[in-house]
């Protein structure tokens, strides 16, 4: 099922001005010709990742996640999409390997299931991650592996109902945070500060599609403009 996302397409002298953020939300299912679009614009390393897929749905969506980004910062960046050159930290977070005409932005992506989100930024490090909210048989055994005595207090005096969705509020406000300064929450345990402002981050929850949650990442204060990016 293709999500309905909540935000509004964004214009199209959509620009980066002093300190803002935009998040972008797609759909991962778009249609043949997208897909076939996508794969000129990829690079030949994309293209030869998304060959190694098994199956069909996983190499779509991998096309999809990173053609609409190629989309995305060509839009920012005033360039072709094709132009971006991607390189890769030591957790395999993408980034620009250089600047484009003189440009430079920082990014990052997320996905779960049908649903991609980005992030960009001209001035500072961002991060950003998703979920679909779902029962989690090992919410409490993650709970008190990566979150604070603090952290797991509050989230066991919630109502049984509510622990849930307050659980992946949890996950996904600290993976943001870890992916803004290179990491990756699932390699380390640990309390850190889900405040709204840690280490110079402030963090921002966001609801793109009903039944989904995402987090923002942002150095400073700035909060993000959100946008729906068009699948078809």
């Amino acid at each position: 099922m293709i999500p309905e996302i909540i935000f509004n397409p964004p214009p199209r002298n959509l620009q980066l001005a002093d300190g803002a953020v935009h998040v972008f939300c797609a759909a991962l299912d778009p249609p043949p010709s997208r897909l076939e679009y996508f794969e000129t614009i990829l690079s030949a390393d994309e293209r030869a990742r998304a060959a190694r897929f098994v199956f069909a749905q996983d190499r779509n969506r991998f096309l999809a996640g990173r053609g609409m980004l190629r989309e995305i910062l060509g839009r920012l960046l005033h360039a072709d999409p094709a132009q971006p050159v991607f390189a890769y930290g030591q957790h395999g977070k993408p980034r620009l390997a250089g600047p484009v005409d003189g440009r430079f932005l920082h990014f990052n992506l997320a996905h779960s299931d049908t649903l991609a989100v980005y992030i960009v930024s001209g001035q500072g490090s961002v991060g950003i991650d998703v979920e679909r909210v779902r029962p989690v048989r090992e919410a409490e055994a993650i709970m008190s592996q990566f979150f604070s005595a603090r952290e797991n207090a509050e989230w066991r005096a919630l109502p049984p109902a509510r622990r849930m969705e307050a659980f992946f509020a949890y996950w996904i406000r600290k993976e943001a945070l870890w992916k803004a300064v290179g990491g990756s929450l699932a390699s380390r345990s640990g309390s850190v500060m889900t405040d709204s402002i840690h280490s110079g981050f402030s963090l921002h929850l966001l609801t793109p599609v009903v039944g989904y949650q995402a987090a923002a990442a942002i150095k400073g204060a700035h909060a993000p403009n959100c946008w729906g990016w068009p699948a078809r």
